[in-house]
């Protein structure tokens, strides 16, 4: 396949919308979109909401707007395992941050005892971030600087069809003739994530910028008694303990160090430059 001109290679957009960062957490997906094309046709293409059988975090539904009412009578990913695994048998899968979605698709098919099919990857986040310099490379923040139209915002069918958009602009600005010069210029597939280190943590993007970056983070944040609050900090580290991640950070609303668990996270955004 790696010799194949592009127009000729079957891809697979896929995106997910999920309860949480991470699988190892105990997170699971609530929805799942899948766009199969084949140069500029869309061949086919299946979505469907997805029951976690646990609460989806107050951060998760800020972002996508999936409740847990909404998914309280969708299927179970193990009734839809085996029709996902027939989709993405022997195509190229495409997706924006790739690692993060393949760590949950994986894991629910382990979890529904189906062996996830063993695809080629194409990872748009790592082709921006090797070759374009953005002022941040978040999905929707890129699709804004190239003046791609989204029609909702954070739901899987939408950032399906805008990560394709992203794609089509990589293509146009680098040229490869092959899947294989795509792969090449990628640094070669990126690898589904059967044991993720437990060390590694999938951060939202926002918050790693913030890392990067050492602006102020705002967060709009819900603690354990339901109460809401609005802040900035200033992010020192991020670790896991237990079933939770958590950022400890220097807050200026109390001017003191703190620690926020980031399934409580309902909104976050980085200052801007000066």
């Amino acid at each position: 396949m790696h010799e194949l001109a592009l127009q000729h290679v079957p891809l697979v957009f896929l995106d997910t919308e999920t309860t949480g960062l991470s699988p190892r957490f105990g997170d699971r997906m609530v929805e799942l979109a899948l766009a199969r094309f084949r140069g500029d046709a869309m061949e086919n293409y299946y979505t469907t909401l997805l029951n976690p059988e646990r609460s989806i975090s107050p951060g998760a539904s800020r972002i996508h707007g999936i409740t847990d009412r909404d998914v309280l009578h969708a299927p179970r990913f193990r009734e839809v395992a085996a029709q996902v695994r027939a989709e993405l048998e022997g195509v190229v899968i495409v997706a924006h941050n790739a690692p993060f979605d393949l760590g949950f698709v994986g894991h629910e098919f382990r979890l529904a005892r189906v062996a996830p099919p063993n695809n080629l990857v194409v990872d748009t986040l790592t082709l921006l971030r090797q070759h374009f310099s953005f002022r941040s490379n978040a999905l929707q923040k890129v699709a804004a600087a190239l003046g791609i139209e989204r029609e909702t915002s954070h739901r899987a069918l939408a950032d399906v069809l805008t990560t394709r958009a992203v794609f089509e602009y990589i293509l146009e600005e680098l040229r490869p003739q092959t899947l294989g010069d795509l792969l090449a210029m990628q640094g070669g597939t990126i690898l589904w994530d059967d044991a993720p280190a437990p060390q590694a943590l999938t951060l939202p993007p926002a918050l790693e910028e913030a890392l990067r970056s050492r602006r102020k983070l705002y967060l709009h944040y819900v603690d354990e008694f339901g109460s809401k609050t609005e802040r900035w900090v200033s992010v020192m580290d991020v670790n896991a303990r237990k079933e939770y991640i958590y950022m400890r950070a220097f807050c200026h609303l109390r001017d003191a160090e703190r620690y926020f668990r980031l399934d409580r996270v309902v909104e976050m955004r980085v200052e801007e430059e000066r």
